[in-house]
């Protein structure tokens, strides 16, 4: 492949705290296929999104390495919905089931909180 020299042992892609693929200055790689560890779960690709948006806007723009972006990964919990009322919910230290994850989760299943992170109105207008 193209990048065969960019792949870890186990094949993912080697990036950089900017998501730059290693040993290429204006080639960017974001999401599970990187050897970043963070669980690849919907609610913590935002920030790698964005990570890596910014530093494609500043190389575009002609920017020096010193003005990129670090990535900064978030909390590694996980929050999977059984139903309406039940989830399980794994955070560093426990993983807990039942109605108290559900609590956290099933209101809106985080709908609000992505909206709210694109620039959108948290709640759904409906009509």
């Amino acid at each position: 492949t193209v990048l065969k020299d960019s792949l870890d042992g186990n094949g993912r892609v080697m990036v950089d705290e900017h998501f730059r693929v290693k040993d290429r200055k204006n080639e960017f790689a974001i999401g599970d296929i990187t050897n970043i560890p963070f669980i690849s779960l919907s609610f913590n690709l935002p920030n790698s999104y964005s990570t890596a948006v910014k530093n494609i806007k500043v190389m575009i723009s002609g920017g020096k390495r010193k003005k990129l972006s670090t990535y900064k990964p978030g909390s590694e919990i996980a929050i999977v919905s059984l139903g309406r009322k039940d989830s399980v919910a794994q955070f560093p230290f426990v993983t807990v089931v039942g109605c108290l994850p559900g609590l956290i989760k099933s209101k809106d299943l985080f709908v609000g909180k992505t909206r709210k992170a694109r620039g959108l109105s948290p709640k759904l207008v409906q009509g």
